[in-house]
């Protein structure tokens, strides 16, 4: 007989596996199909400890069909519900009082500590017929069929330098259960940059990059649990590293003055993609997408796909008119991208990373650096710039604030008033005005 199959046989284990047979069904709303004259309730099944067989336990609804509408009923029950699964989840059975269910979960508690470490000391000795690199070569063609383009390129790049460090600790060749949590915990540690001079000194990736390496990974280990191949994903139970995203810090109106001033002497072509950002709430990327046959000028419309949605209709307000009607767009063939590095509109074969990447440089060489900008100070905050402006001068005519959110969501094309009010916040927009007069001490 094998070990494995000893420790199957061990009489821990089948109590544990017998421990481990469903016991409860999960927790349910009966809602009478909506007909709210009838009794609504929180219903489930429990194994009856002397048959062996689901049965079936009393309704739940304490007091929930006093309510007279759908979403309170479902509020009180969703409650109730909730509930009940983590009583059920924590060993609690309706077939026994506190006293006896605690006994039961001790007895049990000591029970899974003897089987787990006897699972957990044997189950390195398997061998799934998988190595390591076999696992993660059939994880790959099951996953990168549902990667798009641009997240392709990040993701297989996360992959080859996962199989580097691999190959460099000796664990390439191993069998797949033999690849530890800990393994992947000090992969994920010592990432660093990789310098592009021999003189270039490593510095470790952001928590940011770092926690794209691990979604990456964690997809194609939940390959493998999926296909039976690992027991667990335990990438999974790995805390992502806390990042501080970057803030774009918006511009004054002094600021955006000498700015306009300064382009239309050195740079007049960059200032019409800073425009295309301010006037109609784009996006880097989203500006480098735009081709001539996404423009329809009778409609005054741009079609365009965005962070979120596949493709959306951008209006073309009159001062964005005035200036695609300038750029004599019609001269042009119609799959030919509207802003490109060489100075009209024309074909651009490089991927929308890179074309964003040129602008944002254009921009820190033409403006940041000669006007001594601070770094925050990006191509983004232009549209953040546009957002504060229009939340203000909606203000100043005295519009109720709910009236202004709704307005301004049309426009900046937030989802929802939450997200707009924590972009306001965050940008700066909602600052209280000057309330120095309220002080009545001074300091």
């Amino acid at each position: 007989m094998t070990t494995f199959e000893e420790i199957l046989t061990n009489e821990y284990v089948n109590e544990y596996i017998s421990m481990a047979k469903k016991m409860f069904s999960e927790p349910k709303i009966y809602d009478a199909k909506g007909d709210l004259s009838k009794r609504w309730y929180v219903y489930f099944y429990y194994r009856n400890p002397e048959d062996g067989k689901m049965k079936k336990q009393k309704p739940i609804f304490k007091g929930a069909n006093r309510f007279k509408t759908r979403a309170e009923r479902m509020e009180v029950l969703n409650t109730y519900r909730r509930a009940l699964l983590n009583l059920l989840k924590e060993g609690f059975s309706p077939y026994e009082n506190n006293q006896q269910t605690k006994e039961r979960l001790e007895r049990l508690r000591g029970v899974n500590d003897t089987t787990e470490k006897i699972i957990q000391k044997t189950v390195t000795t398997i061998n799934t017929g998988y190595t390591v690199k076999k696992a993660l070569t059939f994880a790959l063609k099951q996953r990168e069929s549902d990667w798009t383009k641009k997240s392709s390129e990040s993701m297989y790049g996360h992959y080859n330098r996962f199989i580097e460090w691999l190959t460099e600790n000796n664990l390439l060749h191993r069998d797949i259960s033999e690849l530890q949590r800990s393994h992947i915990t000090s992969f994920l540690n010592g990432l660093k940059t990789k310098p592009k001079k021999k003189t270039d000194i490593p510095k470790p990736l952001a928590p940011k990059t770092k926690n794209n390496f691990r979604a990456t990974l964690s997809s194609l280990f939940t390959v493998l649990e999926e296909e039976k191949i690992i027991l667990q994903n335990y990438i999974s139970t790995i805390k992502k590293k806390k990042s501080t995203p970057k803030k774009n810090k918006p511009f004054s109106n002094k600021q955006v003055k000498d700015i306009r001033e300064h382009l239309d002497t050195h740079d007049p072509y960059l200032r019409i993609f800073i425009q295309f950002m301010s006037y109609a709430f784009l996006r880097n990327k989203e500006v480098c997408n735009i081709r001539i046959k996404d423009i329809d000028l009778d409609s005054k419309r741009i079609f365009i796909g965005t962070k979120v949605e596949s493709q959306t209709a951008i209006p073309i307000i009159k001062e964005l008119e005035d200036i695609i009607r300038a750029m004599n767009i019609e001269k042009y063939d119609r799959d030919d991208f509207l802003i490109t590095r060489f100075g009209h509109p024309a074909p651009w074969d490089t991927n929308a990373d890179n074309k964003s990447g040129y602008f944002s440089k254009r921009f820190n060489t033409n403006v940041r650096e000669p006007l001594k900008l601070d770094m925050e100070h990006t191509l983004y905050s232009f549209r953040h710039t546009a957002a504060i402006n229009i939340f203000k001068s909606l203000r100043d005519t005295k519009m109720p604030h709910d009236q202004i959110l709704f307005r301004l969501m049309s426009i900046t094309r937030h989802k929802s008033i939450a997200g707009l009010k924590n972009y306001l916040r965050d940008i700066g927009a909602t600052l209280p005005e000057d309330y120095g007069d309220i002080y009545t001490i001074e300091f």
